[in-house]
């Protein structure tokens, strides 16, 4: 665990809250940062108005402000928070109130009343464990809204890029059925005056035709990809999403070692099952104080009516009583049971830790040799295959105009 960087386990609640503060700042600056576009649409409660222009920043900030997973990870761990405010709380005291049907009689007069107050207070250490265990499910929490923010970015940036993707493939397909009608065109004029067979002309027709098939079914492709981007964003299936003229793309350095060991150090998921850890800890010492009795205090109050001769000494005197109770735990059974439990839940964690380090490391490695990949395979085409097919085109154009 120690390749994890994180905080100090013991978190107090106003760092909790200051963490919320940032985290809705945070939200709030996406909202200024958002076009106009997207204000008017989120205050209108209309569909999104993107237009063609609108970046993939533009898309993020709508998506953060209008993701209703991102609401409910952000409220779930607000509702954490509070809980952390309370978890460290004495439990309520009791107030009861009791009538004599029939009074008992005293030396003193009647007892008509009764009235007690009691209190109970855990063994030293129960409470501090249950604040403990509360806050480290609230970071927890946080981190799965990390979680939750990050996740909802990649679904709109692949959302995003299929449908730029998409509709490149789109003006592609009509170029090359403009180019090819062209040639199409060309074939036909030599084969009316027999500078071409017929064999060539079938040839360009079939392939015009498995041309216009694959533009068909790209522009319906069109349906399904934009709809998952509406879901990514938050919005509902009539808002238009026009497709983006252009992406920006940045070749970057990678650096194998340092990029594993920053998706070990600043995955959320990670450090999420970090803090239940944590959590897991301060259970076991919770569950080591099930043994220990708890104590409870009270004071009564007993009204009593007058005597039935009022000029005895101390006639209608009132009564208090204080008493102390303690819990027996003496269920050693279930006792034990109770500390197992809270032992194998913490190795749980702990083992869960160890396999998703070594499941994200896995993955880490795989994104780089994917990235790796595509970026050759993109110099390969801008640098060798295009200029070689452009020549070759050039040539068959020339061939056919001689």
């Amino acid at each position: 665990m120690n390749s994890l960087h994180v905080r100090s386990t013991s978190i107090s609640t106003l760092s909790l809250r200051l963490a919320g503060m940032a985290v809705i700042a945070f939200l709030l600056a996406w909202g200024l940062m958002a076009p106009r576009s997207i204000a008017s649409a989120r205050t209108s409660g209309g569909g999104a108005s993107l237009d063609s222009t609108a970046a993939l920043q533009d898309y993020l900030a709508y998506a953060a402000v209008n993701s209703p997973a991102l609401k409910a990870a952000f409220y779930g761990w607000q509702a954490a928070v509070e809980k952390a405010d309370y978890a460290g709380a004495l439990p309520d005291p009791i107030l009861n109130y009791a009538y004599f049907i029939e009074n008992v009689e005293t030396r003193v007069g009647p007892q008509e009343h009764r009235l007690s107050l009691k209190q109970t207070f855990p063994w030293f250490g129960t409470l501090g464990a249950r604040k403990d265990m509360a806050a480290q499910r609230a970071q927890a929490a946080f981190e799965k809204y990390q979680s939750e923010k990050l996740k909802l970015f990649y679904r709109v940036k692949a959302a995003y890029y299929d449908f730029y993707f998409l509709g490149r493939e789109i003006d592609l397909a009509r170029e090359n059925m403009a180019l090819l009608s062209f040639w199409e065109s060309v074939v036909r004029t030599r084969y009316r005056v027999a500078l071409s067979v017929h064999p060539d002309l079938i040839k360009a027709q079939v392939e015009l035709g498995k041309l216009e098939d694959r533009l068909q079914s790209l522009e319906h492709r069109l349906v399904p990809v934009r709809a998952r981007l509406r879901a990514a964003l938050g919005v509902d299936d009539t808002a238009p999403l026009p497709l983006p003229d252009e992406i920006s793309v940045r070749e970057v350095g990678v650096d194998r070692e340092a990029l594993v060991a920053r998706a070990l150090s600043d995955n959320s998921d990670l450090a999420a099952v970090f803090r239940e850890i944590d959590r897991q800890r301060a259970a076991v010492r919770l569950a080591g104080k099930i043994s220990k009795p708890r104590l409870t205090f009270g004071v009564d109050y007993i009204a009593t009516g007058e005597a039935l001769d009022p000029s005895l000494s101390d006639s209608g005197k009132d009564p208090w009583t204080v008493s102390v109770g303690i819990s027996l735990p003496v269920w050693l059974g279930k006792n034990r049971a109770v500390k197992n439990e809270a032992v194998a839940s913490l190795r749980r964690s702990e083992y869960e830790f160890e396999d998703q380090k070594i499941r994200l490391a896995a993955a880490a490695e795989d994104i780089i040799f994917r990235y790796v990949d595509a970026l050759r395979r993109l110099r390969l085409y801008r640098d060798g295959l295009l200029p070689k097919a452009e020549q070759a085109l050039n040539a068959s154009y020339a061939a056919y105009q001689s």
